[in-house]
């Protein structure tokens, strides 16, 4: 395994909802015994980081985003012995391990809510947002993500909390500052054991406008009342950069570890409000997350300007990330019409940006997004809205390890069904060199030993005649990079000349090509011949 200067900003990380990756004491629910039995397969992809989605102590309302306790690991996962365990197996291989930190709101089981709503004078209640009703209707007309209003009576105490999602996970009051301390320190308990930074859940929520405004009424993208207001006054408001600042400064204590920062924004995206949550590029998060491509239609000159655009909003000093699939959004290559093709060159666009890539656990193999039954369903989103969503649960099944029963993920039976599609698991795709696995494997092992390829700058390149090609050339001191990528389902031909003019280079070689053992015939070619979805890597002569 490469050591690389800066694991978060050169390396790629892979995220692992630990309930679906793998079990190992067969109750069908995976566990972080079952991450370490595979730690090795995750040396061998070549990654430098791991995020595990939430596994403290939970009720699962949200399935562990709904944290009861911050310093205790949840049974069904496994032990704190076991994360000292797993914390030793990933840094014995160069792979370091960042938690799920949820910091906008906690369980209604968590202690700190439990005295919070026990009186009106606990020394715990402005831990909470707790707010009069008007008469007997809402603070305010606020909507919850998961349904509902975001406000629920305490009849105990005569007020209202708020929760931005559902009832049992009650929003944090981030303008406590005894209550951020009181979350620091929680923090702190992990990052003392050897955890290597945080993603943190729905962070440009966690303050909310002083004033509780109304938020303004319009039409919404899905049939649900939160899409159907504007969230001026419940997210993103000015004083969370002020947090964030504080946060970085904390964070930066503790010499490697980083911030990645989940921002929930509205369809079609809005890479300039992720961005900014970046600050000046080095005083807020290290990384945000722009969803933008988790929305877009498959076209290239389409996939090109959301990529310009996001660069374009990324502060002098900070740098990208690259996200298209995770726990909460449809699997990448279902939208993409299932189509190996279009998985295979996604990936290969992924890894030649300029930042740092996020990959999803089973994103290698081209696991598909199939929804659940009604039946089965375990998702709060999809039971609340079904048939109209259908829940999150498609993109949650368990890894296809092998073509055992349950892809050997389980002995037993599994939380969730498994994957019955034709995709093919890991011990089949590793033995076939022209696989999507391989290609992941490949294309990792390229960037980790390519300066240009991880920290170089970008450049597009103008193809005539070519609009489903793009081409764009990375590059750090001397050494450059050609990237062509081809996004259709057809051969594209063009001279080679205009891209070697584009390089300053006599002539280019072919260094990687996505058809396995394919670097062309004339290994410096005159005219360069791209099969349907095929990408290539050339340097400069």
């Amino acid at each position: 395994m490469v050591k690389l200067g800066n694991w978060w900003k050169e390396g790629v990380i892979y995220q692992i909802y630990p309930r679906s990756f793998q079990d190992s004491n067969g109750d069908g629910v995976g566990d972080l015994q079952g991450i370490i039995g595979r730690m090795d397969y995750l040396a061998w992809l070549g990654i430098s980081g791991l995020w595990i989605s939430p596994i403290y102590a939970s009720p699962m309302y949200d399935f562990g985003y709904d944290i009861s306790d911050y310093r205790m690991i949840d049974p069904i996962f496994g032990s704190e012995e076991d994360v000292c365990a797993l914390l030793e197996c990933a840094h014995g291989r160069n792979i370091k391990v960042m938690f799920d930190m949820v910091l906008n709101h906690t369980s209604s089981e968590h202690a700190w809510f439990k005295e919070s709503s026990s009186s009106l004078q606990n020394t715990k209640r402005d831990f909470y947002i707790w707010r009069d009703g008007r008469g007997r209707r809402c603070p305010n007309n606020w909507y919850a993500a998961f349904g509902g209003r975001a406000w629920s009576f305490d009849r105990v105490t005569g007020q209202y909390y708020l929760h931005s999602f559902l009832k049992q996970q009650p929003d944090l009051n981030w303008r406590n500052d005894e209550m951020v301390t009181a979350l620091f320190g929680e923090m702190a308990y992990w990052l003392d054991k050897g955890v290597d930074g945080f993603r943190l859940d729905v962070i440009n929520l966690i303050v909310k406008d002083k004033d509780y405004r109304n938020n303004p009424y319009g039409w919404g993208g899905r049939p649900r009342p939160y899409d159907m207001q504007h969230h001026v006054y419940d997210r993103n408001q000015i004083e969370s950069h002020e947090k964030l600042r504080k946060f970085r400064k904390w964070i930066d204590s503790y010499p490697e570890r980083m911030l990645v920062g989940e921002i929930m924004v509205e369809k079609p995206g809005e890479p300039e409000l992720a961005a900014s949550y970046l600050g000046n590029g080095d005083d807020e998060l290290h990384l945000a997350f722009d969803f933008s491509f988790t929305w877009l239609p498959w076209n290239a000159q389409v996939w090109k300007a959301a990529a310009i655009r996001w660069y374009s909003s990324i502060p002098d000093g900070g740098w990208p990330s690259w996200v298209f699939s995770n726990h909460d959004v449809k699997r990448a290559i279902s939208r993409w019409k299932n189509s190996p093709g279009r998985a295979r060159i996604a990936a290969f666009f992924m890894f030649t940006q300029r930042g740092t890539p996020f990959m999803y656990y089973g994103e290698e193999l081209g696991m598909q997004d199939i929804p659940v039954s009604k039946r089965e369903l375990q998702d709060p989103v999809g039971k609340k809205y079904w048939p109209f969503h259908k829940g999150r649960d498609g993109s949650r099944r368990p890894m296809k390890w092998d073509d055992s029963d349950n892809n050997g993920f389980s002995d037993e039976h599994t939380w969730l069904p498994t994957d019955a599609s034709l995709v093919s698991a890991v011990a089949k795709q590793k033995e076939a060199r022209d696989s999507l696995l391989y290609l992941y494997h490949d294309l990792i092992q390229m960037r980790n030993h390519d300066l240009a390829l991880r920290l170089g700058t970008i450049r597009w390149v103008e193809l005539d005649d070519a609009a489903d090609v793009l081409a764009y050339i990375r590059e750090e001191g001397t050494s450059r990079r050609l990237v062509l990528a081809n996004f259709s389902g057809k051969t594209r031909t063009f001279e080679a000349l205009p891209l070697q003019k584009a390089m300053g280079s006599e002539s280019i070689r072919v260094i990687f090509s996505t058809v396995a053992g394919d670097f062309s015939a004339d290994d410096s070619p005159q005219i360069l011949s791209l099969q349907p979805y095929q990408g290539l890597v050339c340097r400069g002569e």
